[in-house]
Order: C-alpha cells, then sequence, then structure tokens
C-alpha cells in the first residue's frame, strides 16, 4: 500500500508516464504490424483506468489530462511514423497468391523531382506492360505512367519508369499486366520530395484526423458516463 499511496501522491507524473509508454508502444509496433493498430482503442481504457487507480475521480482533471496524454501521444507516434518512412529506402514488397511483387524509388527523400521507379516480379508467365498512379497525399495531384522498358534484377523481371515530380509525399499504385491477362498490383509510399520536418507536420494531421480524434471522442464518452454514474450515486445517499 505504501507503493500505491507513492503513486497517489505523484499521479500528476506517473499517470501521463504509464499511460504513454503503452500508448506509444501500440503506434511503434503498428508501423511494422500494421494490424496491431487495432489495439489503440485500449488507449482511453488505459488512461481511464489508471485515473481511477491512482484517484483521480473528478471530470475536469480527467478531462484536460486525458487530452494532454493524447497529444504527446500524437507527437511521438508522428515521430515514429515519420522515422520509419525516410529509414525506409524506397523499398516495398508483397506477396499474393504465391506471386511476389517489389517496387523501388531511386531517390527516395531527395528533392531533385526526379525518380526512377521500378516495379519486379517473379511471375514466370510472359509480361506485357506496366502502369503506375502516383497521388500526393499533400496536394491534388495524379500522375500516370505507361512503360514497356522490361529491366532483370536479382532474379526478378518488371518494368521501370523515369518520372518528375513537385514537391508534394506521394502515393504510388503499382500494376503489371501479363501477356495471359492476369493483373499483379500492389501500392506503396513514396517518393519523398519534402522536408523531414514537414513530413512530420503531415504525419501530426494524418494521425490526428484518423485516430487521435476518434480515441478523444471515446475517452470523453468513458468519463461522462462515470461522471454522471457518480453523480447519481451521491444522490441516492
Amino acid at each position: 500500500m505504501k507503493f500505491k499511496g507513492f503513486l497517489v501522491k505523484h499521479n500528476r507524473i506517473f499517470i501521463p508516464v504509464i499511460s504513454i509508454i503503452p500508448s506509444a508502444l501500440i503506434f511503434y509496433m503498428s508501423v511494422y504490424i500494421p494490424e496491431l493498430i487495432i489495439l489503440i482503442f485500449a488507449i482511453p481504457v488505459i488512461i481511464f483506468l489508471l485515473m481511477h487507480f491512482l484517484n483521480i475521480h473528478t471530470f475536469k482533471p480527467r478531462l484536460f489530462g486525458g487530452f494532454a496524454i493524447l497529444l504527446i501521444v500524437l507527437l511521438i507516434s508522428s515521430g515514429f511514423y515519420t522515422n520509419s518512412l525516410y529509414l525506409s529506402g524506397g523499398v516495398s514488397h508483397n506477396t499474393v497468391n504465391g506471386t511476389y511483387m517489389e517496387t523501388s524509388i531511386s531517390p527516395f527523400t531527395e528533392y531533385s523531382g526526379e525518380y526512377n521507379i521500378t516495379s519486379l516480379t517473379n511471375y514466370t508467365g510472359s509480361l506485357k506492360n506496366a502502369n503506375i498512379t502516383i497521388i500526393s497525399s499533400t496536394h491534388s495531384i495524379m500522375e500516370r505512367y505507361n512503360s514497356s522498358h522490361a529491366i532483370k534484377k536479382n532474379g526478378y523481371r518488371g518494368f521501370y519508369f523515369d518520372t518528375k515530380l513537385p514537391p508534394g509525399l506521394y502515393r504510388v499504385y503499382f500494376n503489371i499486366t501479363t501477356n495471359s491477362g492476369k493483373n499483379i498490383s500492389m501500392e506503396s509510399i513514396g517518393p519523398v520530395n519534402i522536408s523531414e520536418f514537414t513530413m512530420y507536420e503531415y504525419y501530426i494531421y494524418a494521425i490526428a484526423f484518423k485516430y487521435i480524434i476518434s480515441l478523444g471522442v471515446l475517452y470523453i464518452a468513458g468519463i461522462s458516463i462515470a461522471y454522471f454514474m457518480q453523480k447519481g450515486s451521491l444522490k441516492n445517499k
């Protein structure tokens, strides 16, 4: 009990620290295992339970404390995503129904605006052509390129594209068509034609609108229900 008393006495320190660590860890793991992003819905529960356990029961401290924690988690997780993207080197791969596809973008994080984009596959049949669609995440720009420039690399076959793009953060949709009419497709992020700080800002907005706002709404709903239940309990007494 002495340990709990110590935690309660310094709850304004321990609640943020204890709740931020697992919350940030969930976002960090989701960078490498995207399916784990579903675990973010445990974050409001973690914050609520910690505040309850460490004797913060009134509405306003719970509200503002929870928002502060979510804001810190947002800033940290945006850094994870930004750093992961810059270190990825522009190489992505995917396997669908036993068919492997690999894409590479070079250079990946430079401002030259000129990029060589390659799509490769282990498909053993005849390849006809390929196309890519490039969509900007920061501007309303969409570019489409077709290619019949065949290449071989590391035992794989595919096509390459020479592109020129204005500043922005892009997502590329790849498609290789075989002579039998089969389409081999995947998508990847990049190229990154903006500064690392600009990309960090982009991820702050993206993660806030995609995840953090929803978590905030769930958290407010939870502490509101707890508040009215406590108020009703006091009236009954």
